[in-house]
């Protein structure tokens, strides 16, 4: 196992299981996967550290495959919420030291707090939102949070903002924002104040989130074709 990574426990291989399995893996995590369906295990096992059928809510079942090993423990079952929660309960019962589970309404994360979960998630209503977010924006490529206050936004220059540089723009002190990055083609740029927007440019955006979600609201309410 690399010396950075962490070893995660995912728990149900749906699509947003997999989808996280094989991102973390990619990203360089030891990742163990888990399904009661044998057809998602053997999907996923090439692409995972180690692949297993059990039933999430089997305590030792769990046990035998390693969960206490791991540093982060994922319970992405989808429909059967009685599940989810046994196998949060059991989770945090095992004493995995971050509980992160998927949730499908605001009922189900109260419930999957109470018994444990670190941190709950809505991939549904997040990808939703994001979408919506991208596509009434037509400046913005793409808004990630990235903390509890932070968020970072990818966006295409408008035309006002080519060929002048990041400081004649002012980010920093209209939107306290910082552009922490530039992709130009092939090329990733960090940037200073002196470099100068050019129109093909993808500007990578990083602030409070408060901040950001302004600028975005201004920049879909300009005129500016």
């Amino acid at each position: 196992m690399p010396a950075a990574s962490r070893n995660y426990f995912i728990i149900g291989l749906g699509r947003f299981g997999q989808a996280l399995c094989e991102r973390l893996s990619a990203l360089g995590q030891y990742v163990i996967a888990a399904d009661s369906r044998m057809d998602r295990v053997e999907a996923i096992s090439p692409k995972v550290a180690y692949a297993v059928r059990l039933d999430g809510t089997d305590h030792q079942a769990l046990i035998n495959a390693g969960v206490q090993q791991a540093d982060v423990a994922v319970v992405a079952i989808g429909a059967d919420l009685e599940s989810s929660i046994l196998c949060t309960a059991i989770l945090k019962e095992l004493e995995i030291p971050k509980v992160i589970a998927r949730a499908q309404t605001a009922l189900h994360a109260r419930v999957l707090t109470r018994v444990g979960a670190s941190r709950v998630v809505f991939p549904e209503r997040d990808l939703g939102t994001k979408l919506a977010e991208q596509e009434a924006n037509r400046w913005l490529a793409g808004f990630y949070q990235v903390g509890t206050n932070y968020s970072m936004a990818e966006l295409a220059p408008m035309p006002s903002m080519i060929g002048k540089s990041l400081k004649d723009h002012g980010f920093r002190n209209r939107f306290n924002a910082n552009v922490v990055l530039i992709k130009r083609q092939d090329e990733q740029i960090f940037p200073s104040p002196e470099t100068v927007i050019q129109a093909d440019d993808l500007l990578y955006v990083v602030g409070d989130t408060a901040n950001l979600t302004e600028w975005a609201d201004k920049l879909n309410k300009t005129k500016e074709e």
